[in-house]
């Protein structure tokens, strides 16, 4: 699918963003649509048609896109490097990211409601 919505994250010797902050942008628009502020850096955003995940060290939020509510929170283990991976081509989304258990990988399984 295609999408006008992109997810901006300030970053780099001369920032123009917080790296605590995801704007949300609607090129279609061209304006921002929504705002998402953390206490910690945002480390990676993966968008959805229905959904936006955003890795930060210690943990994953999970929002609905639609109306940016929170959908879940998952802790982590340390995760320096904000690993984190959405489906695309699913109708129910899964979700892969490190485990609270240092070397294992969590899989959330949104449409059953189950975790692996």
């Amino acid at each position: 699918f295609r999408c006008n919505l992109m997810a901006l994250v300030g970053g780099g010797p001369t920032p123009h963003g917080a790296p605590h902050r995801v704007l949300i942008w609607d090129d279609h628009l061209p304006k921002e649509i929504g705002e998402l502020s953390f206490r910690q850096t945002v480390l990676r955003v993966k968008l959805r048609k229905d959904a936006i995940a955003v890795a930060l060290r210690d943990r994953v939020y999970v929002y609905h896109l639609a109306d940016l509510s929170l959908r879940d929170k998952i802790y982590t283990s340390d995760n320096p490097h904000g690993l984190l991976s959405v489906s695309t081509q699913v109708q129910e989304m899964v979700l892969a990211c490190p485990s609270v258990t240092t070397g294992h990988v969590r899989v959330e399984l949104y449409g059953s409601r189950k975790t692996v």
